[in-house]
């Protein structure tokens, strides 16, 4: 069966027999009836009428496949721009309504006042160091390698808003550690740690009891979250190295002031 076109619509029409003459959609009268074009093709048929002024059966069902497809495609475009549509205006009015709760959710925990507190402070004893701290440091499971022994001890965490670590290596292989290598070579540890972005740093030396140590202060973010902000001070002696390390959030002043005040408290044993 072949297919006519309206030229009114532009919809088709069945041609199933001789005596179509109006559109089935729209009622207008088709521009060529097969009666008018039988005067001029005396030989033709009905077939030959559709084939020459119409569509085949498989050509119009091929255009309706296509059609069909794309009011599909149209529909779920729609639809996927009502959902967001939809999903903005919810989240426009839940940031109105809890947008403080929600910051205060994802912001890194900031450490409270009552950790400055001389009370809640005590000295904590390395193999190098003595520090005062407000949190009691736990010695982590060794992490030995080959020619260096270290030990690791730590304190505090997000709940506390604030980190203090210290590690201590003695390299078996050698007599002495070069101070300014042992920092460059842990502050590369620390930036190449997995999610840690935008390190940046400062150093200076200072004195410990009288000899020379190395305070490096910045900033790094971690996982793309808020920025931290540390500070860490190497010492060395002969072939023994310690690392005194603090981590609190960067906007966090209370924070600073207790690192400022662990950093402040070191001695040399």
């Amino acid at each position: 069966m072949n297919y006519m076109k309206c030229q009114h619509c532009t919809e088709y029409s069945a041609l199933k027999s001789e005596y179509l003459t109006f559109c089935d959609h729209c009622g207008k009268k088709f521009p060529i009836i097969y009666k008018d074009w039988l005067a001029y093709h005396p030989e033709g048929n009905l077939e030959a009428f559709g084939l020459e002024n119409g569509i085949t059966g498989k050509e119009y069902a091929a255009m309706e496949r296509r059609r069909e497809r794309k009011a599909q495609f149209t529909l779920r475009k729609k639809g996927a721009l009502a959902f967001g549509v939809i999903c903005f205006v919810a989240v426009l009015g839940l940031s109105f309504l809890y947008g403080p709760y929600l910051m205060a959710f994802f912001k890194e925990p900031t450490v409270s006042a009552t950790l400055l507190q001389d009370d809640q402070w005590r000295t904590f004893k390395g193999h190098l160091i003595r520090i005062q701290t407000p949190l009691s440091l736990r010695p982590e499971s060794p992490n030995d390698r080959p020619n260096m022994h270290k030990k690791a001890f730590q304190a505090g965490g997000k709940a506390e808003g604030i980190v203090i670590r210290m590690e201590e290596s003695v390299f078996l292989a050698q007599a002495s550690v070069i101070l300014e290598e042992a920092a460059q070579l842990t502050a590369r540890e620390m930036e190449t740690r997995p999610g840690v972005s935008r390190f940046s740093y400062t150093s200076r030396e200072l004195q410990l009891d009288g000899q020379p140590a190395l305070l490096q202060q910045g900033t790094y973010v971690l996982q793309e979250t808020s920025p931290v902000a540390f500070h860490s001070v190497i010492f060395v002696k002969g072939g023994s190295q310690v690392q005194l390390l603090v981590t609190h959030s960067a906007d966090d002043p209370v924070g600073k002031q207790a690192a400022d005040k662990i950093m402040t408290s070191i001695h040399l044993n």
